[in-house]
């Protein structure tokens, strides 16, 4: 089998002829190719959609109770027979070329990495803006580098699973799935594997190939009891990870300072958003306990988050009814 296409589902009836048509119109195919989709207990007729593609298209439906994500990315991983695999996400669709590029320029790289084009969507449904990123990444001359870049920079082209094309001898050599439930679970996966592989063995396509939707209101609707956890777990992994790098300890805190404001910016967010018991003395306290004010000092982390981090600190109540007329 040449290539595994994973696409994990839930509640999808509205995204799928999308996604499954933009794999069908793709300009060129690999011979002998699998798509593996995993329904995630999806309550509308998403199964029965894909039944219907089932003529069209050389898909395996699994099914499972709902596990999110990262368990169905993980079940697909264990069926999965392809050379390669590529991660599609059922709410997006590819570029009509993207199968060709990635495919055809994979021998003699363990990875090959194409730019994303961000599409962004309102409640309504209607398209309001569309940005190109490319890989940050592609910018290393060194494979420590290639680390500063991806955990410094750490863009949603370089973060992100569905623009890449993976060989799953590494993948499976190395015992490679999804952890830390389903937060940040795709950075974590991207940056062990870049871990396993040369930054010369990376090839970068500077072409937006996969078409990113980012919907307002989509995916969270409520607050996850579990998110202070996960983030502490998640950045205790990317310490772990960055250790068994070549960066220097100075360099490996730095990045790690960058990263930890960027994750607990998230999780407030999330609990601003969400989370009913949340409020702005606990805010503040929660930033001090959390972050602290050395990192919003440092030069290594982005001058945006130092600033949203004393927007978040000083005018709490202001910031947050902005974030949430923003984003809800």
């Amino acid at each position: 089998m040449d290539l595994s296409i994973i696409i994990p589902m839930y509640n999808a009836s509205g995204y799928i002829d999308n996604c499954l048509t933009s794999i069908k119109q793709q300009t060129w195919l690999p011979n002998q190719f699998e798509i593996i989709i995993v329904d995630d207990g999806s309550t509308d007729d998403s199964r029965d959609l894909v039944d219907n593609w089932s003529t069209k298209l050389p898909i395996k439906l699994l099914v499972q109770e709902n596990q999110k994500q990262a368990v169905a990315r993980n079940r697909a991983l264990d069926q999965a027979t392809g050379q390669y695999i590529l991660f599609v996400d059922i709410d997006d669709d590819l570029d009509s070329k993207m199968i060709e590029q990635l495919y055809q320029n994979m021998p003699g790289f363990d990875l090959v990495e194409s730019g994303i084009n961000k599409v962004f969507v309102n409640a309504d449904g209607r398209v309001t803006n569309r940005e190109v990123e490319l890989p940050a990444i592609q910018k290393a001359q060194s494979q420590n580098e290639m680390f500063k870049l991806y955990f410094g920079a750490n863009t949603e082209c370089d973060v992100g699973l569905w623009n890449k094309l993976f060989r799953r001898a590494l993948i499976e050599k190395n015992q490679l799935r999804f952890t830390n439930a389903n937060f940040f679970e795709d950075s974590l996966f991207v940056g062990q594997y870049l871990n396993l592989v040369a930054y010369t063995k990376i090839k970068f396509i500077k072409q937006p190939l996969y078409h990113f939707y980012k919907r307002q209101g989509s995916t969270t609707t409520s607050f996850h009891q579990e998110i202070d956890r996960l983030s502490t777990a998640y950045l205790i992994k990317c310490n772990e990870l960055l250790r068994q790098t070549d960066l220097s300890l100075i360099e490996q805190a730095n990045l790690m300072a960058a990263l930890k404001l960027r994750v607990w910016i998230y999780t407030i967010h999330h609990h601003v958003k969400y989370d009913p018991q949340w409020h702005t003395r606990q805010q503040r306290r929660y930033l001090l306990n959390k972050v602290g004010l050395t990192s919003s000092f440092k030069t290594s982390v982005p001058i945006k988050y130092r600033l949203a981090f004393w927007m978040m600190l000083c005018f709490t109540a202001t910031y947050n009814k902005l974030y949430c007329r923003k984003y809800l």
